[in-house]
């Protein structure tokens, strides 16, 4: 009694959009500009060559790009979604 539920169902299969990169050499220090062309300022996620979690400074230039900056050189990919 007195519980109300919202329910969302989309009978189109749509999904939120998103992007992969490549590998990517990343070089300390030096800003990498990533153009995703999703249309929004997306959440990002970047891990490297072995699947750690790294974390740099993000800065959204437009709705299609932003730059990322790390303090060390690695290897590894960008999610963005």
């Amino acid at each position: 009694a007195d519980k109300h539920y919202a329910l969302s169902y989309s009978p189109k299969g749509q999904t939120d959009k998103n992007f992969v990169s490549n590998n990517i050499s990343f070089t300390a220090n030096s800003a990498e500009t990533i153009t995703h062309n999703l249309n929004k300022f997306p959440s990002v996620t970047t891990v490297d060559s072995a699947g750690s979690h790294v974390v740099g400074d993000i800065q959204h230039i437009n709705t299609n790009s932003f730059t990322i900056t790390f303090t060390a050189s690695f290897t590894g990919k960008v999610y963005v979604n």
